[in-house]
């Protein structure tokens, strides 16, 4: 006799179990299941009892309205009036300073908590594990920087008030750390001011003697007011020989040219002709050089004069530069002003006991399930 083989196509044990089916056989096991999903939740409860409970404090701060130094100021300043004669920015980036939240992740920083709060106790972990402490701090300290243009900083800790005086003292400590460096930077700004000044004091003083020289030399004093001088008097010189001509030309048709009072004019336009002479070829009338070498001797001049007046148009431009770089090794302006201070929390942050309770209990109710579906079937095979 032959076996149909759709005979077990109704069996239970022979196919997959269906959704109602696979319901019913948990609820055959459902003491299992409870006692199982119980036990398992009370005793993840039971061991994050012994869990630290921790703390997060939040300080809010906010950065000063201008957190320029001096000097960058006035660079901002000048470089603004630049702009109209196409000169480049050279103040530097906009709103150029230290990034806040650069010094709250530095070294010298994390290792000033873990030294005055002694982290390594509180983690656990020797001190000479410096890396490990210093990422076990960067877990428990949140930066944020919020729209509005605040700063938030949050650290967790197994003591509440500890929290609080950790968010505190950090802002204390990065602000004091900031300090250091714009101290730094004014004192390298001052020192360069210094240098330059000083240089520039030397050029001028070395174009002012060679001005002084040149000036004596050629009697050269003001060469635009000179110049207007000296053409203003060849100019009246140059009109008395044509009118002396005239004067002339006019005793030769009346008298003659061999009268006594012609050859009189005729000597006067002769000393006039002289003038002119002397005036366009020897020293004397504008300086001690003569008009046809006033180029030679006016250039050169105003070459030096306009180095000179360049010179101290930077002086004066590096003067109140140098002051305000003096002032700003003396400022005490912190980088960020306190919005809220921390406060000692009421409620613990982590662990999150329900959420893990819950976790274990979920899981160890599909293991369970697990379970009970696995021997349903091996218990299948062997019949």
């Amino acid at each position: 006799m032959q076996s149909n083989p759709d005979s077990h196509s109704d069996n239970p044990n022979q196919r997959p179990l269906s959704a109602l089916e696979f319901l019913a056989l948990l609820l055959q096991h459902k003491i299992f299941l409870s006692v199982t999903t119980f036990v398992i939740a009370a005793i993840t409860f039971v061991i994050t009892l012994s869990f630290p409970n921790w703390y997060d404090a939040t300080v809010n701060f906010v950065p000063p309205s201008n957190n320029q130094s001096g000097v960058s100021g006035m660079l901002g300043n000048v470089s603004s009036a630049l702009k109209d004669i196409g000169l480049s920015k050279i103040g530097g980036k906009s709103g150029e300073s230290y990034s806040y939240i650069v010094i709250l992740q530095s070294r010298s920083f994390l290792d000033s908590l873990i030294t005055r709060f002694e982290l390594a106790k509180e983690y656990d972990l020797p001190d000479s594990m410096r890396d490990e402490i210093r990422a076990m701090l960067k877990s428990n300290m949140e930066i944020n920087y919020m729209p509005d243009g605040n700063y938030t900083m949050s650290f967790s800790s197994t003591n509440p008030n500890k929290a609080a005086e950790m968010a505190n003292v950090a802002l204390t400590i990065a602000n004091s750390i900031s300090r250091n460096i714009q101290l730094q930077e004014a004192s390298s700004n001052r020192l360069y001011m210094e240098q330059r000044l000083q240089n520039t004091e030397e050029v001028l003083n070395r174009i002012s003697d060679s001005l002084q020289k040149f000036s004596k030399k050629n009697l050269v004093f003001s060469p635009v007011d000179q110049a207007k001088a000296l053409t203003t008097a060849l100019a009246e010189l140059k009109a008395s020989v044509i009118k002396q001509e005239i004067i002339v030309q006019t005793y030769k048709n009346s008298y003659g040219e061999d009268d006594p009072a012609t050859k009189l004019q005729q000597k006067t336009l002769e000393d006039i002709r002289g003038q002119v002479y002397k005036a366009e070829n020897e020293p004397g009338l504008g300086g001690s050089f003569s008009m046809r070498d006033a180029m030679d001797v006016g250039i050169p001049y105003l070459r030096l004069y306009t180095e000179f007046e360049a010179m101290s148009k930077v002086k004066g431009f590096l003067m109140p530069m140098l002051e305000q770089a003096r002032l700003d090794e003396f400022k005490q302006t912190p980088l960020m002003y306190v919005l809220d201070k921390a406060v000692a929390p009421n409620k613990k942050s982590k662990p999150k006991r329900s959420l893990i309770v819950g976790g274990a209990a979920i899981g160890a109710l599909l293991l369970s399930s697990l379970f009970i579906l696995l021997r349903f079937r091996l218990q299948s095979l062997k019949s």
